[in-house]
């Protein structure tokens, strides 16, 4: 490597540490050198050297794609207890609507056994039609 370029690895490694500044080449007798300070004698030409890029926090990076998944987690969780909520509810809804079905059957067919009662049997089918229509009235029409 030569000497010049070890010493603009140099001054640039150096100039990493601050803000931008500027290195001055000089060129005398066909050789390169380069310098933080302008030249005393011999062709100046003037590099800007660029600041250097921002330091990535690759920490950082990593907890926030970490608590990314973990929330991402959390809501796959919540949606599959809500889904299962709504999939218990359906259920009971529908095994509560089939029950109410059954007892007005019963309540239908506990009228009309009234209706065809003898005198023997009247009162207690009678009884038996208007407690139909009560378990009826408080399981299902509340």
């Amino acid at each position: 490597m030569k000497p010049s370029t070890l010493l603009l690895c140099a001054m640039a490694l150096l100039a990493g540490s601050a803000s931008a500044q500027d290195v001055y080449k000089c060129v005398k007798d066909g050789q390169s050198s380069y310098s933080a300070t302008p030249c005393t004698a011999g062709q100046l030409q003037i590099l800007e050297i660029p600041p250097p890029p921002p330091a990535v926090d690759k920490g950082a990076a990593t907890r926030q794609e970490r608590v990314a998944s973990q929330m991402e987690a959390a809501r796959k969780k919540q949606e599959q207890l809500e889904d299962q909520a709504r999939e218990r509810g359906a259920r009971q809804q529908e095994v509560h609507e089939k029950h109410c079905a059954q007892l007005r059957l019963e309540q239908k067919w506990a009228a009309q056994d009234a209706v065809g009662a003898g005198d023997k049997n009247r009162d207690a089918a009678q009884l038996k039609a208007r407690r139909a229509g009560e378990r009826l009235a408080v399981e299902c029409l509340h």
